[in-house]
């Protein structure tokens, strides 16, 4: 699959999905995975803003870093992600339906072991829960999709 292009990163030119674009236009996907390990917390909330097919490029370096030692307590990314799969589902689950079924493992894999994230976490409430609905929500959307 090719890297996504400067329009499905920003696909309605806006501030943030510019941002995005100046963050991720070129980048493969062990070089995405590489800025999650500089900057889990800045470089997340690209992952709300840029293009859908550019979101599902990047899905797998995102799960890379999620199951490296460098997110073990990182419960700022981990909350913010939970927000941005909710919004994207929300808003288009239909460009969700292609990675649903890697959402939901990867959605099953932090309630598996949230017990590397939680350190921090009590100030963004019930995550492991709201990870839970998500699991559940990709996984339908996953199954309706092979219907």
């Amino acid at each position: 699959m090719p890297l996504p292009t400067r329009q499905e990163i920003s696909p309605y030119d806006d501030l943030d999905g510019r941002v995005a674009c100046r963050n991720f236009l070129g980048k493969t996907l062990e070089e995405a995975e590489a800025l999650f390990h500089e900057n889990s917390l800045y470089y997340e909330s690209d992952l709300m803003w840029m293009g859908p097919l550019a979101f599902r490029y990047y899905l797998p370096a995102v799960a890379e870093f999620v199951r490296s030692e460098a997110a073990t307590d990182d419960s700022d990314f981990i909350a913010a992600f939970a927000t941005t799969l909710k919004f994207r589902f929300e808003y288009e689950p239909e460009e969700m339906r292609p990675v649903a079924q890697q959402l939901a493992v990867l959605c099953g894999y932090i309630v598996e072991y949230w017990s590397r994230f939680e350190s921090g976490s009590e100030v963004y409430g019930d995550v492991r829960t709201r990870y839970q609905l998500l699991q559940q929500t990709f996984s339908n959307l996953a199954t309706e999709g092979s219907a």
